[in-house]
């Protein structure tokens, strides 16, 4: 059929019918629930994509920081001999008990309740790498001044729940665990290329 055989045929038509074609509707009608679950899952995804980090080591879940309505993350120095936990961290573990997650902290260390020289401190880095632990080295910043950023250097390390019920610390220092973040609050992150083996200075 050519375009003008095909033209005359619409001629034939009733134009009764081009008008019903023209003004039908599809009696079909979406559910108000299905189209609710359809914009649900959307925005879902989208806070899951936006705010879940999706970080793993060793097959578990990363946990760098947690939300706590305490105002005090702790107020005591560990003794001789004590290991301590920031609140936030106690909270965390509280949460997360039984679940297959790591913890990326840091730990500040005391002895005679005042901090240690950095020479007895790389050598407590030395002794706990040594037993087996992940120590890291991660870059961080906090806001000094009139809202600029001061960057420094941290050890921070990979603790699983049996890390830190069976700590293996020096009888000599107290330790306190804590959840390291940049100044904005965001957990930090680390590389894995900056796993410790030696000790430069200038390391807090």
């Amino acid at each position: 059929m050519n375009s003008k055989d095909f033209s005359e045929a619409m001629n034939l038509l009733d134009s009764k019918y081009i008008d019903e074609a023209i003004g039908y509707q599809s009696k079909r009608k979406v559910n108000g629930w299905l189209k609710f679950g359809a914009a649900a899952a959307c925005l879902m995804l989208i806070v899951g994509v936006v705010f879940w980090k999706q970080t793993t080591h060793n097959g578990r879940r990363v946990i760098s920081e947690y939300p706590t309505n305490s105002s005090v993350s702790y107020v005591s120095t560990p003794a001789p001999g004590e290991v301590m936990f920031a609140i936030e961290l106690k909270e965390a573990r509280k949460k997360y008990a039984g679940k297959n997650v790591t913890f990326l902290l840091t730990f500040d260390m005391f002895k005679d309740h005042g901090e240690l020289s950095e020479k007895e401190r790389i050598a407590e880095y030395q002794r706990l790498f040594s037993l087996g632990y992940e120590l890291y080295t991660a870059e961080c910043w906090t806001y000094q001044g009139e809202g600029e950023k001061r960057y420094y250097t941290k050890v921070v390390g990979y603790f699983n729940e049996s890390d830190l019920t069976l700590f293996r610390s020096n009888p000599e220092y107290g330790y306190m665990f804590y959840f390291l973040t940049d100044g904005d609050g965001s957990g930090i992150s680390v590389d894995k290329t900056d796993i410790i083996t030696d000790f430069p200075g200038n390391i807090c």
